[in-house]
């Protein structure tokens, strides 16, 4: 069974995925799921809602959102179209040429101000250097990326244990995983919660609250964010009506997939469409 890890793909002379974020080019939400690359997310403009491991937190401009390799996470937005963003995805494995026993450690910036500041200008150098692609960019992006992991391991380096990385919460986070795992890759057709239940070898209602403590969201709310998610995409890059969309992303029927689009959008998908095609 595979988890659902989301796959970043590197470029071969850049150890780290880079891109950026304009309003409405985007989804307003990115639903939980973790990657073993450490994420930051610099914020230009608008507001980022994010949850870190049952932890939320509101980043504001001028602030990134940050993750660990592995954590669990989402991402989410009120006012998508004023959201501006670049991201960098840093590979875990730039890490462990300096550091054999990365896995051992986590990263924390609470109380580093200093290395926060320092981290954000070199996201912006690495921004800048990115958009440009002058002569040998792939070489300097990779030297501002050595002094991103350097200011990770001298600065904000801590030990797992120290935060208490249980083998209970271990297993508890392997399961949450597994959950995620299975919704991501059978959303498009129907299943029950006793599906799924069965699947990590849980019952029906013990699993409906070990999902819920876990993740702060019932079993049914997450899965209509997975199918959001992909049918706001399909919605934006293919002709297709709406009534396929609903289907094809695993909607009941057409009224719960406009119920849902519009809890979050607060339109309906023919009116988003329209304008964004304005």
């Amino acid at each position: 069974m595979n988890y659902y890890q989301e796959k970043i793909e590197t470029n071969s002379l850049i150890p780290a995925k880079i891109y950026f974020g304009y309003g409405s080019d985007e989804t307003s939400h990115y639903p939980l799921h973790w990657h073993s690359n450490l994420e930051f997310d610099l914020v230009i403009s608008g507001m980022i809602k994010g949850i870190i491991n049952g932890v939320h937190v509101d980043v504001y401009p001028g602030e990134f959102f940050f993750v660990n390799s592995g954590e669990l996470h989402e991402t989410s937005s009120d006012d998508i179209s004023r959201l501006n963003t670049v991201t960098i995805l840093l590979s875990n494995d730039l890490l462990r040429e300096y550091c054999e026993d990365i896995d051992s450690y986590y990263f924390d910036f609470t109380g580093k101000e200093k290395a926060k500041q320092k981290v954000k200008r070199l996201i912006i150098e690495c921004a800048y250097l990115y958009e440009q692609k002058e002569d040998f960019y792939e070489l300097e992006i990779s030297i501002v990326l050595r002094k991103i992991c350097s200011i990770l391991l001298n600065e904000c380096k801590k030990e797992k244990q120290e935060k208490g990385y249980d083998r209970y919460g271990q297993k508890n986070m392997k399961n949450i995983k597994k959950a995620i795992g299975f919704m991501e890759n059978n959303f498009s057709r129907s299943f029950s919660l006793e599906d799924i239940a069965s699947e990590i070898g849980m019952s029906p209602n013990y699993f409906s609250r070990f999902f819920k403590k876990n993740t702060g969201e019932t079993f049914y709310s997450y899965l209509n964010k997975i199918r959001l998610y992909y049918a706001h995409r399909e919605l934006l890059n293919s002709d297709r009506t709406i009534t396929e969309i609903a289907y094809n992303n695993g909607f009941a029927n057409v009224k719960s997939f406009i119920e849902v689009f519009k809890s979050v959008y607060n339109t309906t998908p023919s009116r988003y469409k329209r304008n964004i095609e304005r």
